[in-house]
């Protein structure tokens, strides 16, 4: 029984751990989650679809329209029609009557009518309704780039997020590592003090320095589990469901900084300038919609009634039938309209040229940020060494200056300075490795590369 109960326990173990395995994130893993339960992403996918079935509704209406009908009637009070009394002007004149009113009434129809019939309308020219429908084919692809603007979103914000985790995770590792270098020398001078080799107030400020470190290593992780959070909400998920990140890996951001610089950049392949294009062609359709206003319309008309009359609501010898039916051409041709139509054609017009600056614009801004991007990464570039080398710097110095002090060559005031810078060396260090990665990635966005971030 209990071998049973161990083995039992073991391979609980084993699942949690496997669990635990499967919940490591890596930037992969992240934006493919994130491509796939992001919110907005998914609200950009839905305006598509929408989109779609708009341009099917433009097209249902060039298509031939049928429309069925009946009727049935019961006629409480039938029409009555007023007329001369041609009846008694048509007797002979000793049988006419000198007092018959000169107008009689006949009651006209039946107690019952009904009627069914069918209709068709098909639309023969309408300028109106082709520029609406191509208007609605750029809707939709303008939709379709919607998407792709938003997936590159996703994936920067989410690789920046994922970046920054990395980043702020590497800074509490090194002040786990400085915290256990405080508490060796901590050890150290605890016996030291114990035989008079060193000062009660030597040790007693190498404690506050150790609480202060923990402190900071605290707001640290806090900022950890800040960041995550943000993480999930970009990814669509649970904030309450764990998460765990790839660890940082010191090569590969080294050999972001190594690569060349990311040239090439073509404007008219770039997400946001493709969108505001179609916009452009959607104020031009918008001009051309107006002016197809002015034009006539055909439309034929086909109709066929099959009618049912009788005095009883089932059949009898007295009820009769017929059918009828039209065929027709409607031809609408505008004259006047009071000037609206040239107030909306004016008013289209000056749309149009409102999007073309819009379009000069976002050329200027996106051709800008491609140089800021530029800019920036080679800025990080040099940061990162620089920190780097001040990293080194700062561990070699605390070593010696900790030598020194065992020997009785330094201060205690000097370990803790060197201690300090080291700790803010490795910080700077972090930082600058994670605006060096939030270059890359806005260098990636603004070139039209972001795609290709992982891959």
């Amino acid at each position: 029984m209990r071998t049973k109960i161990a083995i039992i326990l073991f391979l609980s173990v084993l699942a949690s751990l496997q669990v635990e395995a499967q919940e490591i994130f890596n930037l992969q893993r992240c934006i493919d989650y994130a491509l796939e339960n992001n919110s907005n992403l998914k609200k950009s996918k839905l305006e598509l679809e929408k989109s779609f079935e708009s341009r099917r509704e433009i097209m249902g209406s060039l298509l031939p329209q049928i429309s069925g009908s009946g009727s049935l009637n019961y006629n409480l009070k039938k029409a009555q029609f007023v007329m001369p009394n041609f009846v008694n002007d048509m007797l002979p004149p000793n049988m006419q009557d000198p007092n018959a009113s000169k107008y009689m009434t006949i009651e006209m129809g039946t107690n019952y009518s009904a009627g069914v019939g069918a209709t068709l309308n098909q639309q023969i020219l309408n300028f109106t309704l082709f520029s609406t429908l191509e208007i609605a084919k750029t809707a939709e692809s303008m939709a379709t780039l919607g998407i792709e603007s938003k997936e590159e979103e996703v994936i920067a914000q989410t690789a920046s997020i994922f970046y920054a985790v990395q980043s702020t995770a590497y800074a509490a590792e090194q002040f786990k590592q400085s915290i256990k270098l405080i508490d060796r020398m901590l050890v150290t001078m605890e016996s030291n003090y114990q035989n008079g080799l060193v000062k009660k107030v030597d040790l007693d400020r190498l404690k506050v320095n150790r609480v202060n470190l923990s402190t900071q290593q605290s707001a640290i992780e806090n900022a950890i589990d800040i960041q995550k959070n943000l993480l999930k909400l970009q990814m669509g998920m649970d904030i309450n469901q764990p998460i765990e990140i790839e660890e940082i890996d010191l090569d590969v951001f080294e050999q972001k900084v190594e690569m060349p610089q990311l040239q090439g950049f073509e404007l008219t392949q770039l997400i946001p300038f493709q969108l505001i294009q179609q916009q452009h062609k959607i104020g031009y359709l918008q001009v051309k919609s107006v002016k197809s206003e002015l034009l006539p319309s055909l439309m034929l008309g086909v109709n066929y009634q099959y009618n049912l009359l009788g005095d009883k609501l089932f059949g009898s010898d007295d009820s009769y039938s017929y059918p009828t039916s039209v065929v027709g051409l409607n031809l609408r041709i505008p004259i006047f309209a009071g000037m609206s139509k040239n107030a909306k054609l004016k008013g289209a017009q000056i749309e149009l040229m409102k999007l073309r600056e819009d379009e000069q614009s976002v050329g200027q801004s996106l051709t800008m940020a491609y140089q800021n991007a530029l800019l920036k990464l080679s800025d990080s570039r040099q940061t990162i060494d620089a920190q780097r080398q001040n990293m080194e710097l700062a561990a070699e110095v605390f070593r010696i200056t900790e030598e020194n002090y065992q020997q009785g060559l330094a201060s205690m005031s000097d370990v803790l300075n060197a201690n300090s810078s080291l700790i803010q060396s490795q910080i700077s260090y972090a930082d600058a490795l994670s605006k060096h990665m939030t270059a890359y990635i806005e260098l990636r966005k603004a070139n039209g590369t972001i795609k290709k971030l992982v891959k």
